[in-house]
């Protein structure tokens, strides 16, 4: 635990350096809501509001990207649980949960004053950032994630392609054993990537998606008294490769609200997440005393306001 926050408060402290030499910037708040959210230990679709601050400046050397998101759910994913279900269990309100990414991406063609484009390839990067997510459902996620690897931006027009290979870390809460686990370093691919198009109306298709790989085991041990502590209980559950996205089509309706271009936008966005936190995906919530992991297929209603 010490030897991670550590890690991540420096890569905080080598990110934020350049802050005050920023060349240019973007910065939106964003909202997107969807009925088809999906959490572990919850049986079926979820509403959920979700509240996005997010930006990416450029310096001298690089570019780096920040993004918090607010997360608020139904009642149907309490923010605890209470020992009496039914009528009391309507009197909870929905979980709150907020997720934050951090990346800094050191571009070594500017830094070694060389062209590190390649074949499509236009400039390599060194990706260095973490996650943080936090959660007061049952299932209680507090994950710690840090990652470090090279980034390869492919040459496109109007707009950009990043794909990204490198190796993570991550520490995270099971509220179903009443333990913190420190999960096996493994191998991440991510990618991310913007494209726009005007066809009478601006448009932009962007998105980002992670493909994580096992990290060992998910319950390595449980508390005295813990859901999965009884006798005979099965306790060596390995984690699956974890798959993760969203994907955006946004439009650009500034011009409707008076604001220049690029101000405001709206569109669908759709998410994608299979084994959630690494665990593999249980459907059966009537046959597994609520351990469940539903992947999730969730169409969203977005916005995004650019200042």
């Amino acid at each position: 635990m010490k030897k991670l926050t550590l890690t991540a408060l420096g890569i905080v402290a080598l990110a934020a350096l350049p802050v005050s030499a920023a060349n240019w910037s973007d910065t939106y708040l964003g909202y997107q809501y969807s009925n088809q959210f999906r959490d572990p230990g919850v049986s079926g679709n979820e509403v959920k509001s979700r509240t996005e601050l997010s930006g990416v400046y450029g310096w001298d050397y690089g570019t780096n990207f920040f993004d918090v998101n607010m997360l608020w759910a139904s009642h149907k994913d309490p923010a605890n649980t209470p020992s009496n279900y039914g009528a009391e269990m309507q009197k909870v309100p929905g979980d709150t949960e907020v997720y934050c990414v951090y990346r800094s991406n050191f571009d070594l063609g500017k830094i070694f004053k060389t062209n590190m484009g390649f074949g499509p390839v236009r400039e390599v990067d060194l990706t260095v950032g973490f996650d943080f997510d936090s959660t007061d459902n049952y299932f209680a996620s507090n994950k710690k994630f840090v990652v470090i690897g090279p980034q390869f931006g492919i040459n496109i027009t109007k707009g950009f392609w990043n794909v990204g290979v490198g190796w993570c870390k991550e520490q995270n809460y099971n509220g179903f054993i009443e333990q913190e686990v420190d999960f096996k370093a493994t191998g991440v691919i991510w990618t991310a990537w913007e494209k726009t198009w005007d066809i009478g109306i601006p448009m932009a298709f962007k998105g980002w998606a992670n493909y994580i790989g096992s990290k060992g085991n998910q319950t390595p041990g449980a508390n005295p008294g813990s859901a999965l502590s009884f006798p005979g209980a099965n306790l060596n559950n390995p984690t699956k490769p974890e798959t993760i996205g969203d994907a955006y089509l946004m439009f650009d309706v500034s011009k409707a609200f008076g604001r220049k271009a690029g101000a405001i936008f709206v569109g669908p966005g759709f998410e994608f997440w299979n084994n959630k936190f690494g665990a593999p995906n249980k459907t059966d919530f009537a046959n597994t005393n609520g351990d469940n992991n539903q992947p999730v297929h969730a169409i969203m209603y977005c916005a995004e306001f650019h200042f």
